[in-house]
């Protein structure tokens, strides 16, 4: 197979990291949408300290970069992305998010001791409180033994322990969001929908940050046919899920903000908190737009032929379109929006 079939422009790759701009946004707008919320939450359990909204977010940022990489590494790699062509791109990239993760863990383990203390404020000693520090600690030891692992990438991937610990983080995250809520007074409802708002928030910032940190550097260096379409498919997999992510975090926050200040215009004009909360409305108003613009744009990916198998060049690449499932770009969200 000649180079052009095998290997992009690097002029094209060039103008499409340009234009990835987009989806290092959308990471800057979620980020700045979960210090607001924390910062709304945290006010209104009645504590306005800086360093406990702080350590919160911290918190919350690296349970979900944990959690939502661990989803794409275990649910949105599939059993053919590890075949011959791409079992060395997914195994580096498995590489780069145990780097990532060892930070993440580290985060995890200090924020989360500021939360353990606030929790102890507000609950005092008991069984409850204990079991979430217990629950933690397992996951934490969890997470940090499997990113210590030197095993192959098909030995890692689905494997009991890469389970395990995909199943506590989300344990993690629903113990969380229960406990956030019964700071201010349990109830079910908003527990459950707390549980939701995380959940999604976690899947959408751990898959953004596995797509620019982890796929995309990684299928730069290797822009071959076969690492194109695993990565292709393996981004409109997250993109399938983002789908679903967008309006639970906006339906989810919604309700709480109703829950938390009621129906009256003027409390959410007329107040910090209010404002802060038709902020955060805005930032995923905001998102909605960036996630429309990115395959219009062709932005989705700066690894070349993501976006559009066709800009691989050659016979080869229509062959290989026309004999495999198509990657993103060629869906409802593709070409058919030019």
């Amino acid at each position: 197979m000649s180079e052009s079939q095998t290997r992009t422009a690097p002029d094209r790759t060039d103008a499409l990291f340009d234009r990835y701009a987009l989806p290092k946004a959308a990471l800057t707008v979620i980020l700045a949408a979960s210090l607001v919320g924390t910062w709304v939450t945290t006010r209104l359990a009645g504590d306005a300290s800086a360093a406990l909204t702080a350590a919160k977010w911290a918190y919350f940022v690296a349970l979900g970069v944990l959690t939502g990489g661990l989803v794409w590494k275990h649910v949105f790699v599939r059993p053919a992305d590890l075949g011959d062509g791409a079992a060395d791109y997914c195994a580096e990239m498995y590489d780069r998010f145990d780097r990532i993760a060892v930070g993440a863990i580290a985060v995890l383990a200090t924020g989360g001791a500021v939360v353990l203390r606030a929790y102890l404020d507000a609950f005092g000693r008991a069984p409850p409180v204990y079991a979430f520090a217990a629950l933690l600690a397992v996951w934490l030891a969890v997470a940090a033994a499997t990113t210590r692992r030197d095993v192959g990438v098909t030995d890692q991937f689905r494997s009991p322990g890469g389970l395990v610990a995909l199943a506590l983080a989300l344990a993690v995250v629903a113990a969380t969001a229960v406990a956030e809520v019964a700071v201010r007074g349990l109830d079910p409802v908003a527990a459950g929908v707390r549980v939701l708002h995380l959940l999604a928030f976690a899947a959408w910032i751990g898959g953004a940050v596995w797509n620019i940190f982890v796929a995309v550097p990684t299928g730069r260096k290797r822009p071959t046919i076969p690492v194109v379409r695993a990565a292709g498919e393996q981004l409109e997999r997250f993109r399938w899920a983002v789908r679903f992510v967008i309006p639970t975090l906006f339906l989810t926050g919604l309700y709480q903000a109703v829950d938390g200040l009621g129906t009256t215009v003027a409390t959410y004009l007329g107040s910090a908190v209010g404002l802060a909360v038709l902020a955060k409305i805005g930032f995923v108003g905001l998102l909605v737009v960036i996630f429309t613009l990115c395959p219009m744009w062709r932005a989705c990916s700066p690894i070349e032929g993501v976006c559009e198998l066709e800009d691989l060049g050659g016979d080869g690449a229509a062959q290989s379109r026309s004999n495999d499932r198509q990657p993103v770009g060629d869906g409802p969200e593709g070409t058919s929006d030019d």
